[in-house]
Order: structure tokens, then sequence, then C-alpha cells
């Protein structure tokens, strides 16, 4: 098992009209909400990078993927399946999305906004740059 990464239960209200989920920005997340963007219509595996700095809360409102962790040594993959429950990411961690199932639909909540500069972009890079971290 490896750190740098909690799943957190996002609340959730469900009667006879359906459901809702919601994210209060400074209640469920330890990072101010800086941008916001969504993944749908997937075609092939996304990632394939490393955030040095960025914090992040990925969850997935419709469908299932799997997303694969990996510290440099180890590695975990987790699969969101359900409305009701996100990956928040806090630690540079290597990340791979596959297996795309019942057209998911991804959002992700990012603590800052897009900053090239932060992204490691290959999986050599990422291990010798954890190695001197």
């Amino acid at each position: 098992m490896i750190s740098g990464y909690k799943l957190i239960e996002i609340p959730s209200f469900i009667d006879e009209r359906g459901g809702l989920s919601f994210v209060e920005c400074g209640q469920l997340l330890p990072f101010a909400v800086r941008r916001v963007y969504w993944l749908y219509d997937f075609k092939k595996a996304r990632g394939g990078h490393a955030h040095k700095k960025l914090q992040q809360f990925i969850f997935c409102t419709h469908g299932n993927i799997d997303i694969l962790l990996d510290n440099g040594r180890d590695h975990n993959c987790i699969t969101l399946n359900s409305p009701n429950q996100g990956l928040y990411i806090y630690e540079p961690l290597w990340r791979e999305m596959s297996r795309f199932e019942n057209d998911p639909q991804l959002v992700v909540l990012a603590s800052n906004l897009y900053q090239e500069e932060d992204y490691i972009n290959s999986y050599e890079d990422f291990k010798q740059w954890k190695s001197h971290s």
C-alpha cells in the first residue's frame, strides 16, 4: 500500500427524486479549489504523468474508471465508480487512467491553476525526481 492519497466519502442525499452529492469549498478538502475540469468520452488511456505540487480531488459522476497510482516503487489501483466517493491525491504520484466502463465522466478539483512546469511527463524522470526530493 502506498501513501499520498486517500478516498473520501462525498456527502450525499438520496430520496424519491434522486441523488444529490456536493463538495463545499473549505469543508471537505484541505485546499482551496483554484481549477475545475472534467474528462469524458474516453478513447484511450489518460494521465501518464505526475505533479510536483498540485493536489487533486477526482470523482466519477458516471461510469467506472481505474486509476493507477505509483510512487516510483510501489503502486495501487483505485476504481472510481460512485458519485459519492472521491480520490484525494495530496503527494506527487504517477497516475494513469484506464478500464473505462459505462461512459465514465470524471470531475477534477485542483489546488492550483494549470502550470506546465508542475508536470512530470516521463515515468523515468518521475522516479529520478522522487529519488532526489
